[in-house]
């Protein structure tokens, strides 16, 4: 988790490749000693070089990211058992070769679909990805083509598909990267080379690759994708890819691919909803034993609607709770969420809520404050209070006040009344989260 968020924090100064090179080798953990970051290398040579490339630059994000007051240190770790065979052949190298990292895929429990948290609007692409999971040969959907904005959970799905279906056929059984990992392979790009590496490839039974916008940057793949997408699809083996925005989005796609990836299933996922986002930071903070207030909650969720930028301040919060031995006060809430937001957004007021309700009905905003009793004004009135108080996180006289002097009493009932609706109607439920996303978008 700490290494997850570090590796956020950095992604905005230095490149994929850097990181690669100098950080993603490293171990990182919360270290013994109070307000420590313990670091170890995989091999003594690696921490040799990581003196001169990596060390400043990962010590200012320790200080950046977390706190000015923790020291990182330094440790040699165990030697595994890759490394032990490393030390013994030591006067003949033994090299990660790419047939051993096409082999490799260990399975990540955090991402299953049971941890996929989604609501109505994401039924169909969280069905399709559970129906391609079931491992059915012929397979019915092929390819299945996962489409969403960032955040908006395409990666979790693909890793859920790849989790399901490892534990049904064995790791051994699939392929499972994203553009970037398949390019490594083809680093040595004379046609026998590729060739060798399409053979490994094809023997898997399933073919998951993430990220497929990122095409653009290494066009020379695509028509290597095309051999492998006829190999998989001519034997019956199930293809899953996941980019951002529609396939029609992406102009730079050989005509050949993009018609290979439209004959199967697009399933698009849309953004999270305020409900998920505070599911998800509620169960975070439970499991991750951090005390925050409703208010803190709301205000969480409201601010960072991109599931990666609200995944980085829990950990954020996480790492201080961890490495301080201490609660997150208001005030050290107050400057993470400083200098973590960096969304470029308005805040979210009442005015706007109320204005886009009235909006919705055809009224106008002044008839929502006002002491009309129309059938259609009181309920819009009450979505709007209602509204008002799971986004804003106001208290029930501060509603009062903001609609025209009402009492808390009439306040809590309407609230309470939308509540009733949500649970009982499924039309209201859908209209609510409809006006919950205007509102959250209205800011941005």
């Amino acid at each position: 988790m700490l290494k997850n968020g570090l590796r956020n924090f950095l992604e905005q100064q230095y490149s994929e490749k850097d990181l690669r090179n100098w950080f993603d080798p490293l171990t990182i953990r919360y270290g013994h000693a109070e307000k420590s970051v313990s670091v170890a290398f995989p091999h003594a040579f690696f921490g040799s070089w990581f003196t001169t490339h990596g060390k400043t630059a990962l010590e200012q994000a320790v200080r950046d990211y977390i706190s000015p007051e923790v020291v990182v240190l330094y440790e040699t770790p165990l030697a595994s058992a890759a490394t032990k065979q490393v030390s013994a052949a030591s006067n003949t190298a033994v090299q990660e070769t790419p047939a051993s990292v096409v082999s490799r895929t260990v399975p990540n429990t955090q991402f299953t679909f049971d941890t996929f948290l989604h609501n109505a609007k994401n039924i169909f692409p969280v069905a399709s990805a559970k129906e391609v999971a079931k491992t059915d040969i012929p397979p019915k959907y092929n390819p299945l083509v996962i489409a969403g904005p960032s955040g908006s959970g395409k990666t979790h799905l693909l890793r859920a598909i790849a989790h399901s279906i490892i534990e049904l056929r064995g790791e051994e059984s699939i392929f499972l990267g994203n553009i970037e990992d398949l390019a490594s392979l083809y680093q040595d790009g004379s046609p026998g080379a590729r060739f060798e590496m399409r053979k490994k490839i094809v023997q898997k039974n399933f073919f998951l690759l993430d990220d497929l916008q990122r095409l653009e940057d290494f066009p020379i793949l695509q028509e290597e994708l095309i051999a492998l997408f006829d190999a998989f699809h001519d034997n019956n083996k199930q293809m899953v890819f996941c980019c951002t925005d529609g396939l029609t989005a992406h102009n730079f796609l050989l005509p050949t691919l993009r018609s290979r990836l439209e004959w199967g299933l697009l399933a698009q996922l849309k953004p999270q909803d305020m409900d998920i986002r505070i599911k998800y930071v509620t169960n975070y903070l439970k499991n991750n034993q951090i005390k925050l207030t409703n208010d803190q909650i709301i205000l969480l969720c409201q601010r960072f609607g991109d599931f990666r930028l609200l995944q980085g301040v829990l950990l954020k919060l996480s790492a201080f709770k961890e490495l301080m031995h201490t609660e997150v006060s208001e005030y050290e809430f107050n400057q993470i969420i400083e200098h973590t937001d960096n969304t470029k957004t308005n805040p979210l007021t009442p005015d706007i809520i109320i204005g886009i309700v009235a909006k919705h009905y055809m009224l106008q905003t002044k008839d929502l404050l006002s002491e009309k009793r129309h059938q259609k004004i009181v309920l819009a009135r009450q979505i709007a209070m209602y509204l008002t108080r799971t986004l804003l996180g106001s208290s029930y006289p501060a509603l009062g006040r903001m609609f025209g002097g009402k009492d808390h009493s009439t306040v809590i009932y309407a609230v309470n009344k939308i509540k009733k609706f949500i649970v009982k109607n499924k039309d209201t439920k859908l209209l609510i989260n409809e006006l919950k996303e205007k509102c959250l978008t209205a800011t941005k």
